[in-house]
């Protein structure tokens, strides 16, 4: 008798303590919420409806092409700030939230490369942003820019991909690297939603604005979309007549642990490289750089030589002149 008396006060003591900690978090997740406003206060661009749902986005600059700048998953327009602030001296540029991001409505429509692009024309027609464009794009921008491409070729001087994703990725990896390229636990919808109102997103991603994406949906479409759809997708595409440049990460850290070995790093550089150069030849005129000491996320530790490739690009249009 002694002993159940004992296990029941544990397990009360347990759900008391859960109580507790569940209480804090929902706490310390909306002070952070709170303390989050003023970011809206600050925002400095406008909204446009691009058909049934708006999307957020800033302009900088005044030039004769446009810059577009396009996040890797689940990024938002703030990924930009630096480099739109630096190639707005030559042209102008224009960063913005993909439906269901951010500042950006969800919309309706599935979360797929093709909508993406839809949204994306219909910012640049709505706006009447200037042509032509240069198309900036990381990560997982290599996979949603692919049908705006292919459709507005005749609308696009040049194209900058920084360590862009392949549809293909995770689906072509060797499989002993298959637990290297994608998360081990893809959790459900409600779980994820629960973890964001606990406050174990905001602790574990850092991100004062990421619950606004979470609330949207967005956030949990994209990263639905590019673990489980991509193999959808057929990895080819129209040949690219427009000017391609590839800036690959010279390292694939972000794929691993900390204490993973030389043969393993080795072997994921050796494939990540692959599908970089099969990218590389979407166009008749595409190269490639390797940012040799970068990993993945290299939008601020390699900005002077991503401006420079998109500067390279503007000038284009005063050769055409």
């Amino acid at each position: 008798m002694k002993i159940r008396k004992i296990l029941k006060l544990i397990g009360k003591g347990f759900l008391i303590l859960l109580g507790l900690l569940l209480l804090t978090g929902i706490v310390y997740e909306q002070i952070g919420r709170f303390s989050a406003k003023q970011f809206a206060e600050e925002r400095t661009g406008r909204f446009v409806d691009v058909g049934g749902h708006e999307l957020y986005y800033e302009k900088k600059g005044d030039g004769n092409v446009t810059v577009v700048f396009e996040s890797g998953a689940p990024g938002d327009h703030r990924a930009w700030e630096n480099l739109s602030e630096r190639i707005s001296k030559y042209a102008t540029t224009v960063t913005y939230d993909r439906a269901g991001l951010l500042w950006s409505e969800r919309g309706s429509f599935d979360k797929n490369p093709d909508n993406i692009s839809k949204d994306l024309q219909a910012l640049l027609k709505n706006i009447d942003f200037k042509k032509p464009y240069v198309l900036v794009g990381h990560s997982a921008a290599g996979i949603y820019l692919r049908p705006f491409i292919n459709k507005h070729q005749e609308d696009i001087l040049g194209v900058v991909l920084i360590d862009p994703s392949h549809p293909d990725q995770l689906y072509k990896a060797p499989e002993e690297l298959k637990d290297y390229m994608q998360p081990p636990f893809f959790p459900p919808r409600w779980l994820f939603r629960f973890l964001n109102v606990v406050g174990l997103l905001r602790l574990l991603m850092d991100d004062p604005l990421l619950y606004k994406g979470v609330q949207n949906g967005g956030v949990y479409d994209e990263i639905e979309f590019l673990m489980k759809e991509t193999s959808k997708l057929s990895a080819s595409s129209n040949t690219w007549k427009v000017p391609l440049v590839v800036i690959s990460a010279g390292s694939q850290d972000s794929f691993l642990g900390p204490n993973e070995n030389d043969t393993v790093k080795k072997e994921i550089q050796h494939y990540w490289d692959g599908l970089q150069k099969e990218i590389s030849k979407l166009s008749i005129s595409g190269t490639r750089i390797v940012a040799e000491k970068s990993g993945h996320n290299m939008l601020n530790s390699e900005s002077e030589l991503i401006s420079n490739e998109i500067i390279k690009m503007i000038n284009l249009q005063s050769r055409d002149e």
